[in-house]
């Protein structure tokens, strides 16, 4: 993989249409059909060459893979590449795209011989035939990494035209994970010394609106590697036009491609412009349509993120403040944004962040001493809580110290990144304000002086608005999913239930005490083998376990039961007015209740069972509903990505009370993203969820307090999770951060 570097240089991107094909690397077939149209766009929008003066010629490599075609033929870190030739074709290395191109387009078939410099000494090296790539890392040959005042502009312009190009080309060509990291990555780099470009010229209003780009873009991708096909809310005959348009423009253009420079051909090249320019025309106007009839559809798949006067004006009120971060390889952002104000502050680099992060999480997660926290005298918990508050006190000094000024009295609305998304900022406490000059943070956690929510990016409050404006109140209060069967071997499904289940009161009813049956409540299914959901499942479940360091087998498909979600859901009814909330349990708390139109009646909707949030494989993520029926055949009980982003939920609050989340050795926000914009996307304003699986005593009591300051108090949800937290946070048994603070609202606060 070739990896460019340097603030700002626009002419890294003068080459970028070499990219879109090259990006693919080893899977250079998956993007052959769709490449050739973007290619051209990018060819014509990168034509200027405003910065190129800021380049020494060549490209210059970072490193060289051991055992790799490049070591082989001897190539070292700090060798200057010039040019290249093979057979009878030769070039030039303007930028590294140029490198990337050969390894794709050359080095797959036949030797390439290279040409360049060692010191002042010419060096010749010549690559083998593979399929495997150069492993040369590499970056530009620069005179200097800063971009001139002078070339801002004209840099800023290619960024802005290679940026549109890739954007416009369609993320479900990038299906395999291998090659989706490719593009990301590669990608996520542009961006970044986009966002450079920007904040190095004090303009940080453009600085936050790249930023917004790069989260749209990431979750498309993530859905397109999960393979989600949305169509909710738009008509079918429109979907099924675009796609074949899509599919005639993707012919077309890679027929095009081959036509360039061929003399001989003009006159077809012609007519083949003209049918492009026609399907073009049919695109454009079919895109309209969908846009007309389903702005959430259209803000989903074709986001136009907001600009920073538009989230300031549109979105936030004096009460509150932003914060959004970016995580980058050399220096990391955090963007701090008021009606009135934007700054800009610069973090240390996303390594150190998300290793900091790591300890943290693990802290936070791993308390579950509960024998020594449940002792009489509570002796035993106060060195954890320090352990615990010590680390935070650290982090939060990384995150939050350089906006410290910021913070007093202000709500804080927080968009993360990356290994930040597995943070409860809640759980933080305030860093010490720089005007105050103390060294000391304060000794409370943010959550008792700070309404805390948290969002996939500032661009989607404004959907979540446009949609609950045009909603109308649902008729019942609260539906809940919970304690499911996941196991044949279940006593539940050996003594059927009928009966016990004929003699209790109507679902629709507040439910009466019913204690759980099922021996120890260990559950495993063995062999992983069947159907996708099935595989799909195993794997999600193998992912998380690994990460936390908790797998017990690769080869079982395991999941205890969640014996309390039946007193949760309990604890939620209690405060719940008659009649106005319904529990699916056992066997009913399934996929099909889930995918069924009765949950759209309901204001709130809550899944009380295992929800599984792969931070390496985010497209894996999903919730476990029940596994088999009442007689014991397997069931399909994963709720995916697909299932989420197609239900039809008009609900004010989603919550998802037991998830459990692995931080891998590659973290991607989009586990955690992916999910909840899903719910966002079915019609919930609100969702709230757990970043660890959380003692069940805990969840049942902070639910039932949740619940009740809603319910029965008239507050906002986010004012009442920040209220039940706050009084867990009082109570000795559960004044522990393990206990309350996994629980985040994202969404709207108002």
């Amino acid at each position: 993989m070739i990896h460019a570097r340097g603030i700002g240089t626009a002419a890294v991107l003068s080459s970028a249409a070499a990219a879109i094909r090259t990006a693919a690397g080893r899977n250079r077939r998956q993007v052959k059909s769709c490449a050739g149209f973007f290619l051209l766009i990018v060819f014509f929008a990168l034509a200027g060459q405003a910065a190129k003066a800021q380049l020494r010629p060549g490209v210059v490599i970072i490193s060289v893979e051991k055992y790799s075609n490049a070591e082989n033929a001897g190539l070292k870190p700090g060798d200057v590449l010039l040019s290249w030739s093979c057979q009878d074709t030769q070039g030039e290395f303007v930028t590294t795209f140029d490198l990337s191109r050969v390894e794709s387009e050359y080095l797959p078939r036949e030797p390439v011989r290279l040409i360049g410099l060692r010191g002042q000494e010419s060096r010749t090296w010549v690559l083998d035939p593979t399929e495997y790539g150069s492993g040369i890392q590499a970056r530009q040959n620069m005179a200097s990494s800063a971009v001139p005042e002078h070339a801002q502009d004209s840099a800023a312009e290619l960024y802005q035209k290679a940026l549109n190009a890739f954007e416009a080309q369609p993320p479900r060509m990038a299906r395999s994970e291998e090659f989706r990291s490719d593009i990301r990555d590669k990608y996520a780099a542009y961006y970044q010394d986009y966002i450079d470009l920007f904040v190095s010229h004090g303009d940080a209003e453009h600085a936050f609106q790249a930023l917004e780009r790069l989260r749209a873009r990431t979750l498309l991708e993530t859905l397109a590697a999960a393979g989600v096909d949305i169509s909710r809310g738009v008509d079918p005959e429109l979907i099924s036009r675009k796609h074949a348009l899509q599919k005639s423009l993707s012919v077309k253009a890679n027929r095009r491609l081959h036509l360039l420079g061929n003399a001989k051909k003009k006159d077809l090249l012609a007519a083949l412009n003209r049918q492009i320019d026609q399907l073009l025309a049919q695109s454009r106007d079919v895109e309209k349509q969908i846009h007309e009839s389903s702005p959430s559809y259209a803000a989903l798949t074709e986001p136009r993120p907001l600009t920073a006067r538009q989230v300031q004006q549109e979105l936030l009120d004096s009460d509150t403040l932003l914060l959004e971060y970016f995580l980058g390889k050399e220096h990391s952002f955090v963007f701090a944004m008021t009606p009135e104000s934007l700054h800009v502050y610069q973090l240390p680099p996303r390594a150190q962040i998300e290793n900091s992060c790591r300890q943290l999480y693990e802290l936070l997660r791993t308390s579950k001493g509960e024998p020594r926290i449940k002792s009489a005298d509570n002796s035993s918990i106060e060195p954890r809580n320090r352990d615990v508050w010590k680390e935070a006190a650290a982090f939060s000094q990384i995150v939050l110290g350089p906006v410290a000024v910021e913070l007093p009295g202000k709500r804080l609305l927080i968009v993360s990144d990356g290994a930040l998304q597995y943070i409860p900022f809640a759980a933080l406490p305030a860093p010490p304000s720089l005007s105050e000059g103390s060294g000391n943070p304060t000794s409370l956690p943010l959550i008792v002086e700070h309404e805390m929510v948290k969002l996939p990016s500032a661009s989607v409050l404004a959907v979540l608005r446009q949609e609950q404006a045009a909603r109308t109140l649902a008729a019942k209060t609260v539906a809940i999913l919970a304690d499911p069967v996941f196991d044949k071997n279940d006593d539940r499904v050996r003594a059927k239930m009928n009966a016990r289940r004929s003699s209790q009161p109507s679902r629709d009813a507040s439910l009466s005490v019913m204690q759980p049956s099922g021996g120890d409540g260990s559950q495993i299914v063995s062999g992983v083998s069947g159907p996708a959901w099935r595989l799909q499942l195993a794997r999600s479940q193998q992912d998380v376990e690994s990460q936390n360091a908790e797998s017990k087998t690769d080869r079982e498909l395991h999941f205890s039961r969640v014996v309390y979600t039946r007193r949760e859901a309990m604890a939620i009814l209690s405060v719940t007015p008659a009649g106005e909330g319904t529990a699916a349990l056992d066997f009913d708390a399934s996929r099909t209740t889930a995918l069924g139109p009765r949950l759209a009646q309901f204001r709130f909707v809550h899944f009380a069972t295992h929800g599984m949030l792969d931070s390496e494989r985010p497209e894996l993520s999903g919730l476990v509903l029940s596994l088999v029926d009442e007689h014991g055949n397997q069931q399909n009980g994963f709720l995916n990505l697909q299932d989420i982003y197609n239900l039809n939920l008009p609900a004010d609050m989603v919550v998802l009370s037991a998830c459990e989340t692995g931080l891998g050795k590659e973290i991607k926000g989009e586990g955690l993203i992916g999910l909840t914009r899903g719910f966002m996307y079915a019609g919930a304003s609100r969702v709230v969820s757990s970043l660890w699986k959380v003692n069940d005593e805990a969840t049942a009591e902070l639910m039932q307090r949740f619940y009740r300051a809603i319910e029965q108090e008239g507050m906002r949800p986010a004012a009442a999770l920040q209220k039940a937290q706050i009084e867990m946070w009082k109570q000795k048994p559960w004044s522990h951060p393990y206990f309350w603070a996994a629980f985040e609202l994202q969404g709207e606060w108002k």
